[in-house]
């Protein structure tokens, strides 16, 4: 309402929730125009879908997907738009985005087969230059973030061109509750999951020729928390939206993707103290979508059961309601054999990260203290070397240590995958449930 207004993104925008999953990312993007988005850039979950369906979604917004640094590997040509300029109150803003390299292998390598994403650094300082004498502010999207230790990171990019005015981040989540300043370069970042929303404001001092330059006066940048927005109205438009999508997911979810013989127990108590059919199923699915060595997830993230006949998605949901998805981490038989220690520690109590597994065969003795309970631990049948390099499929939230599993944080991911839901649906339709023998995976010694 005080002034000429531009709405952009940085990405991770279309994938995460079952409300973007089900309709694979449409539905955000129509969202995005009802809320009137001037300009996005790609994060590496975007190309959860593929890298056609990001096309698709990118073709079906009436505002550009900003990548400069992917490109076809055959041809050289750009994936998607380099940049744009838009003119808004006589403001000539140039529009650049960069995607992250790590897109490689933090979506599924099929994901972005064919496609190079080149060196953002280098990327940005030429778009930078390019931009810089045609318009007033250069503002790139970036999904690169600012995680120490990572090769690719958005100081780097703002450390090789002073010519950009504004860098608007992600992949990191990190809340950048005061903006990071690279010589004259601002970045910015909101956090995760629409809890904030970066706020930044320039001043300008207008030329008296338009031929010339507008001159940046001043530049600040602010979080602004979901939680100071609540009382705000909600826009009619917005509402009718979504209500419209949600009535749309609501007969999407009924869709039958597989059956089962039998009853999968997805009962709380029984998924966070033993091995339980349901832990089984989709562990065993993990691991085919996957083909890593073994495949761990915890009992706590299994929230109903699901009753034999028809097996339909709102079903499949409603377990696995939390849109976590499936990454493969490089772990050492050590790593494995702490998690299993970690994941009995507590046994017979109830426990949010009992492990359900595939691949895996765990023997232990409750009666032996915590920590000293793993009496075998085999994978494939053969016991596991502790200096030895295994691949391991997991969920997100505990590849980033939730459920105290420490010792799986800091270890290399080697892919990301689609969320539980997708990977058991597409499991279930290719594989009809007739029988799963529980009681050889996590085994307790009487």
């Amino acid at each position: 309402e005080d002034g000429p207004v531009l709405l952009v993104d940085a990405g991770d925008t279309t994938h995460g929730q079952v409300f973007a999953t089900l309709l694979q990312g449409e539905s955000i993007i129509m969202l995005m125009e009802a809320a009137g988005y001037d300009a996005m850039a790609p994060g590496n979950h975007d190309f959860n879908y593929g890298k056609d369906q990001l096309l698709n979604l990118a073709y079906m917004a009436d505002f550009p997907v900003l990548a400069a640094n992917v490109i076809y590997e055959d041809t050289g040509i750009s994936f998607l738009p380099e940049y744009t300029i838009l003119t808004i109150d006589g403001i000539k803003v140039g529009i650049f985005g960069l995607a992250t390299p790590e897109t490689l292998y933090k979506s599924a390598p099929a994901n972005t087969e064919g496609l190079v994403f080149q060196d953002p650094a280098k990327i940005g300082a030429w778009m930078a230059d390019y931009l810089d004498p045609h318009v007033d502010v250069v503002l790139c999207l970036m999904h690169m973030g600012v995680d120490e230790g990572s090769e690719y990171v958005s100081t780097k990019v703002a450390e090789a061109t002073d010519k950009i005015d504004v860098i608007i981040d992600g992949h990191s989540h990190t809340a950048l509750i005061d903006p990071i300043m690279v010589g004259d370069t601002m970045i910015i970042q909101a956090g995760e999951h629409g809890r904030y929303i970066d706020q930044v404001e320039l001043e300008l001092s207008l030329p008296a020729e338009r031929s010339e330059h507008a001159a940046i006066i001043s530049k600040t940048g602010k979080l602004v928390s979901y939680e100071d927005l609540l009382d705000l109205e909600p826009d009619p438009e917005i509402l009718e939206t979504i209500a419209g999508i949600e009535k749309e997911i609501s007969e999407i979810s009924g869709k039958v993707v597989g059956k089962s013989a039998i009853d999968l127990d997805g009962e709380r108590e029984t998924n966070r103290t033993s091995e339980t059919n349901l832990g089984d199923l989709v562990t065993d699915a993990m691991l085919a979508k996957t083909g890593a060595d073994a495949a761990l997830t915890n009992g706590g993230g299994i929230r109903a059961s699901i009753p034999a006949g028809e097996i339909t998605l709102g079903q499949i949901i409603t377990t696995f309601p939390f849109g976590n998805y499936v990454v493969t981490l490089e772990t050492t038989g050590q790593d494995l054999l702490d998690a299993m220690e970690l994941g009995l520690s507590v046994y017979p109590d109830t426990n949010g990260g009992f492990p359900q597994v595939s691949g895996m065969k765990v023997t232990f003795d409750p009666s032996k203290e915590a920590g000293s309970r793993v009496t075998e631990l085999l994978i494939n049948g053969v016991a596991v070397d502790p200096d030895a390099t295994y691949v391991l499929a997991t969920n997100n939230f505990m590849a980033a240590g939730g459920d105290q599993y420490t010792m799986l944080a800091d270890n290399k991911i080697l892919g990301e995958f689609s969320a539980f839901d997708e990977v058991l649906a597409k499991y279930l339709g290719e594989n009809e449930i007739k029988e799963i023998k529980v009681g050889e995976r996590v085994i307790p010694l009487q």
